[in-house]
């Protein structure tokens, strides 16, 4: 009996810290990338940018365009380059909340990959807004 109650406190400490993450996730993405991207991540901000000629793009639909599958690696590569210097797309500034040196590994594809925590709760939150 007392090997299910730890096995259940396991369970549930680790079900809080996803929700954890994913929250993290949502709140790097509402003051980063909403203003953009819009609340809804599917491209309808950008009203009050300065520079910002086109509309984003609709973030809920990354694993639609990409035949089903979540982009994973395509958007970490992006989130990476935003949190250098925003050098891959020009009118966007790099994203300083996406720094950390604090690290944590993600799947990736078939692999786990190291980045940056916040990325790695931002892609995280990209992957749970997808459009089914």
């Amino acid at each position: 009996m007392r090997f299910v109650l730890m096995l259940m406190m396991m369970a549930l400490t680790l079900a809080a810290c996803g929700r954890e993450r994913g929250e993290t996730g949502a709140a790097l993405y509402a003051a980063n990338c909403a203003i953009c991207h819009g609340a809804d991540a599917r491209g309808g901000g950008g009203g009050g940018v300065d520079g910002l000629s086109k509309t984003p793009p609709d973030l809920t639909g990354l694993a639609l365009r990409n035949g089903g599958i979540f982009p994973a690696d395509h958007v970490l590569t992006v989130l990476d380059s935003y949190g250098l210097d925003g050098r891959h797309w020009p009118q966007m500034s790099a994203l300083p909340a996406l720094q950390s040196e604090n690290r944590a590994r993600v799947r990736v594809g078939n692999r786990r990959v190291r980045t940056s925590v916040p990325n790695a709760a931002l892609l995280i939150y990209l992957e749970s807004v997808q459009a089914s």
